[in-house]
């Protein structure tokens, strides 16, 4: 590791959002640049830092900083030139050249401890002496506290947040309890909280860490798809965590449950135990889900069915049975669930209500959880729809700090400003998550019809809660299920096979079909072969496609099938290197202008804009979220970003340490592609861990397909999966809580119902 000191000459290039700095400094009197994750810094700063020299090819020897020492100047030249350089406001050159030479190189000394002197200076009044010196002192402990905090390991970006949170109070914080930062500042983890506190000297056992531990450890179970964990998981998971005896956890519980941190319910031997914000989040969006279901009386139901008949004949379509009962069943009530898997009708069904709800002079919004499933049911619907958080306004995270039992998103629409619809049609149910259900229902309006439309059968939403399965399974609701798979001689074996998978049938896969393809391969090399040939030769004229069109689905992500592999096979593939294109190496993979990504996280202050043809932003927007697919269109090597063009028009740009956002997508997990549908889709199987070769899991890849299923590998495999009926324990309780409300409600009107709050 080289080490160099020297004064700061010129700040070439600034990120403000991530502190990227492009420095030059005169060293022994030779210039030398500087790159790296710095503070702001200005010309006249001595600076002593540590790093790898490298060579840019653009830009020649540059030094790598890994670590850095900022020192005050200590002598007049540099005094001068750092007063003068444009970083106090008020002070320019000439005013620095007549303070230095009035206090020489006593100068920074005066003004810490004299400040009231600057006014001796011609040009300077006693209120610009004070407020002149109020800066350097500002920046002074800013400087400190960044070098403080940098000891422990915590990023340029992150301090300069604790910093404006706590001012001079952060070091009590650090010292003392820095798990309060896991509360006051939304992107610190249990993990960093940790580290620090070790580095601080802080007790393992301390109630502090054991509290913010089991706090954590329920914070892990909502990634994994949980709203509270038995007791005993808890404390068994939180143990391992800790590395801490169980009978040492629990006496924090009752402190946590006094605190309104978590809440417990249920078995006195085994309780619920959860994080208070996600308990009543779920008790109130089941209240209110209550409050909507609701008969509504107009129209009557002859005029409902006289209404049906004539947008058969305007249509040319005839409703079987269940999809009448559906449209009927929506005329007349407040909520309805309607579930199908692929080819019983919902598209059809929906399209309907619509134009009934367009007849009856209703106002109709159409939603769905992602950009491309509202897209899908744009192109199949002919009505507009957009993604439920655009339907909402969405505005932003929540304040630092704010009260963490409140809403963890913010959007304009909610109770206090509802939708301004008569009908909220919301498709792809199964991909909602709990947060998202309670954000819709705040802004569904009393009096507004609610369609909640998805297939059960799928897997259920990568966030938090079963939505979709613990309404079906409460039974409080009315439930229009279509199973009637249409035109069955004619239907394709994709939405024929699908219903088969769903009822653990024995599929052939050896008889020739159209669009559902086994090709037999036994090894994982040549099961890679395979799939290359596909993609690049044999399905795009096929499904007159483009081959970053076609989606290759793993159940896995590691492994020589897993989608991790498999991308870097695919990337070297479809997008080689090549000399014109650019790329950026990361500790994951390697992004590289043309390659096909997803982002992996909801992103909701991610910037974006569509460009028209001239070139200039016509829209501008923010959120890019979980599972939208892109282009990276640009790698900026100098400023450290590259670009992704999102849905063919939304461009946004990513700092290289904003790229753990990204993944290479040529090959995506199941949950990844749901929401999705692809022309073609690929499935390589040969072998897996059983709790992810299920049923449920092959029949949501296979429904990602529109034209053309290819499985490649074992039949056998395929049908042990279809065999396997086993699901992931998902803890929820929706369903248990919409029927202790249906229960507590009988012999009551539901208008004197008021739904538990935070």
């Amino acid at each position: 590791m080289a080490g160099i000191r020297g004064v700061i000459s010129r700040i070439v290039y600034r990120n403000a959002d991530n502190g990227y700095t492009v420095a030059e400094i005169d060293s022994s009197g030779a210039p030398v640049t500087l790159v790296g994750i710095l503070p702001e810094l200005d010309p006249g700063e001595p600076i002593e830092a540590e790093g790898t020299f490298t060579t840019h090819p653009l830009y020649g020897e540059q030094l790598q900083v890994e670590r850095f020492t900022l020192t005050q100047p200590d002598d007049m030249v540099s005094i001068e030139r750092y007063l003068g350089s444009g970083a106090i406001k008020g002070v320019g050159p000439a005013l620095a050249a007549r303070i230095v030479k009035k206090f020489r190189g006593q100068t920074l000394e005066i003004m810490e401890k004299e400040p009231q002197r600057l006014a001796e200076v011609k040009g300077i009044s006693r209120e610009g002496a004070l407020r002149i010196c109020a800066q350097v002192a500002e920046k002074r402990e800013m400087r400190d506290a960044m070098m403080f905090l940098g000891q422990y390991g915590i990023s340029l970006r992150l301090a300069v947040r604790i910093y404006e949170k706590y001012g001079p109070g952060l070091y009590d914080v650090i010292r003392q309890d820095p798990y309060r930062l896991i509360d006051d500042i939304t992107s610190v983890g249990f993990r960093l909280a940790d580290e620090i506190a070790r580095q601080a000297g802080i007790a393992a056992d301390s109630d502090f860490r054991i509290r913010s531990g089991l706090c954590y450890a329920l914070t892990q179970a909502l990634g994994a798809g949980h709203i509270y964990l038995p007791q005993s998981v808890l404390l068994s998971y939180a143990a391992g965590l800790l590395d801490l005896p169980e009978a040492s956890l629990s006496r924090c519980l009752t402190d946590l449950v006094i605190d309104k941190k978590l809440v417990i319910r249920g078995d006195a031997e085994d309780p619920r135990v959860y994080l208070a914000a996600y308990y009543y989040m779920e008790a109130a969006s089941a209240a209110m889900l209550m409050m909507l279901d609701r008969p509504l009386g107009l129209p009557g139901r002859e005029e409902v069915e006289a209404a049906i008949d004539r947008l058969e004949r305007q249509d040319d379509i005839r409703l079987e049975e269940m999809q009448r009962l559906a449209v009927s069943t929506a005329a007349g009530r407040g909520l309805m669930l309607l579930t199908g898997g692929p080819g019983t009708g919902k598209t059809t069904t929906i399209r309907t209500l619509l134009h009934f709800f367009e007849q009856q002079g209703l106002t109709i919004a159409l939603a769905a959880p992602t950009g491309r499933a509202a897209k899908r049911i744009t192109e199949t619907t002919g009505s507009p729809a957009m993604t439920i958080h655009r339907l909402l306004e969405y505005s932003g995270m929540p304040q630092e700090g704010a009260d963490r039992r409140e809403e963890l998103l913010r959007f304009e629409r909610n109770e206090s400003h509802p939708l301004e619809a008569d009908a909220v049609i919301v498709d792809e149910v199964s991909m909602v998550d709990l947060p998202l259900l309670y954000a819709l229902l705040k802004a569904v309006p009393q009096g507004a019809r609610l369609i909640l439309v998805g297939d059960a059968n799928q897997l259920p939403s990568v966030g938090p809660g079963n939505v979709l399965r613990d309404m079906t399974d409460a039974g409080v609701f009315p439930h229009i299920n279509l199973n009637r798979i249409f035109r069955q001689d004619e239907a394709s074996d994709i939405v024929l096979n699908a219903h088969r998978i769903h009822r653990g049938e024995q599929i052939d896969l050896s008889a020739r079909s159209r669009d559902f393809l086994m090709i037999r391969r036994d090894s994982a090399q040549a099961v890679i072969g395979a799939v290359l040939g596909l993609i690049r030769d044999k399905l795009p004229p096929y499904t007159h496609s483009d081959p970053l069109e076609i989606q290759v689905i793993s159940p896995m992500r590691k492994g020589i099938l897993g989608v991790e592999n498999l991308n870097r096979v695919l990337q070297n593939f479809l997008n080689p290197p090549e000399e014109a294109k650019r790329e950026h190496e990361t500790a994951r993979c390697v992004f590289r202008q043309g390659d096909k990504v997803m982002q992996i996280r909801n992103n909701y202050q991610k910037d974006w804009e569509i460009r028209g043809g001239s070139g200039l932003a016509v829209r501008r927007g923010t959120g890019v979220f979980n599972g939208d697919i892109g282009i990276i269109t640009d790698v900026r090597l100098f400023s450290e970003e590259l670009a992704v063009l999102f849905d063919e028009e939304k461009e946004a740009v990513y700092s290289f340490s904003e790229l753990e956002d990204l993944e290479l997508a040529y090959a995506v997990t199941v949950h990844k592609s749901q929401g999705s549908e692809y022309p073609a889709v690929i499935l390589p199987l040969l072998s897996g861990p059983a709790p992810l070769m299920t049923r449920n899991l092959i029949y949501t890849a296979v429904t990602r397909a529109r034209r053309c299923v290819c499985v490649v590998g074992l039949p056998e495999t395929f049908q042990r999966m279809v065999d396997n009926d086993t699901e992931q324990t998902r803890y929820s309780t929706l369903d248990l809580q919409l029927r202790e409300i249906r229960d507590r409600l009988s012999g009551e009107t539901q208008d004197s119902f008021f739904y538990p709050r935070p």
